[in-house]
């Protein structure tokens, strides 16, 4: 898997970058999760050295991870929230031989922005609900019983968080899709270099999101407002954190990617 010194020296440095980096977050969710750049090291080591080493890199990385930061409920949520959730954003490698013309990222540049355009209003029409629950639990403890008022406090607070979280974080994403759209339009416009960079970000942010929305979905429903779509809630709250912390590290990647294969070339020669 690790063909010689220099992969591994660099897997070593990736994943201490990443662990260092997380620390620098914002966002943090009432239910876990935060923007940061530690997905920036591990989509570098895959878009490098392809899919099968930036797996296991970023398995190693989510195992070193959940001692920063573990929420467990469960075996399997462990596993998906952690080793699987970060081993999937090695699957940013599979692009490291695949040539795309620039027509097609011009149109993933394009399906970023409209995702975007979706999830934000998504979290607007469940900001709009979560606010009327909270009226109609702002009605109940008028009248509940004393026994009944500490249950109805607890999920009044819980909604609140949620009403406060939820149009901060659609404005993040929506902003976040509109400078991905920028970038990826921008990369592949002016790219000088033949990996595409972008559509191996976007398959490694995807790869890590799909794990947490099973996680969310499976392990963590029990959150979600009354009436609000389990499946809905989960890739809400997981998108909010996941496509962030990818575009962040995309527009980084499209920065220093030029420079950096230039030194490894050079390094190579």
């Amino acid at each position: 898997m690790f063909k010689n010194t220099r992969m591994l020296a660099e897997a070593g440095i990736m994943v201490g970058l990443a662990l260092a980096l997380w620390y620098f977050n914002v966002g943090q969710l009432p239910q876990g999760g935060s923007i940061s750049l530690q997905m920036l090291p591990l989509l570098v080591f895959a878009l490098r050295w392809g899919a099968g080493p930036g797996i296991v890199v970023g398995m190693a990385y989510g195992f070193l991870h959940s001692l920063q930061d573990m929420f467990v409920l469960h075996p399997l949520q462990y596993l998906l929230d952690y080793p699987i959730a970060f081993g999937l954003i090695g699957l940013a490698g599979l692009v490291k031989n695949l040539r795309v013309n620039r027509v097609v990222s011009i149109l993933l540049a394009i399906a970023v922005l409209v995702s975007g355009v979706i999830i934000f209003h998504y979290t607007m029409v469940s900001t709009a609900e979560v606010k009327t629950q909270i009226a109609q639990l702002e009605q109940q403890l008028l009248v509940a019983n004393p026994d009944e008022k500490p249950q109805l406090e607890e999920e009044l607070q819980d909604l609140k968080s949620k009403a406060q979280f939820f149009p901060v974080g659609g404005y993040v994403v929506l902003a976040s899709s509109v400078i991905a759209f920028l970038a990826i339009g921008y990369g592949s416009w002016k790219r000088t270099y033949a990996i595409p960079v972008e559509l191996g970000a976007l398959l490694g942010g995807a790869g890590r999101f799909l794990s947490h929305f099973l996680s969310g979905y499976v392990f963590f429903s029990q959150y979600a407002p009354e009436g609000m779509n389990p499946w809905v809630y989960s890739l809400i709250v997981n998108f909010l954190v996941v496509a962030p912390s990818t575009l962040l590290a995309l527009v980084v990647i499209l920065i220093i990617w030029p420079p950096l294969e230039k030194a490894a070339n050079v390094n190579s020669d």
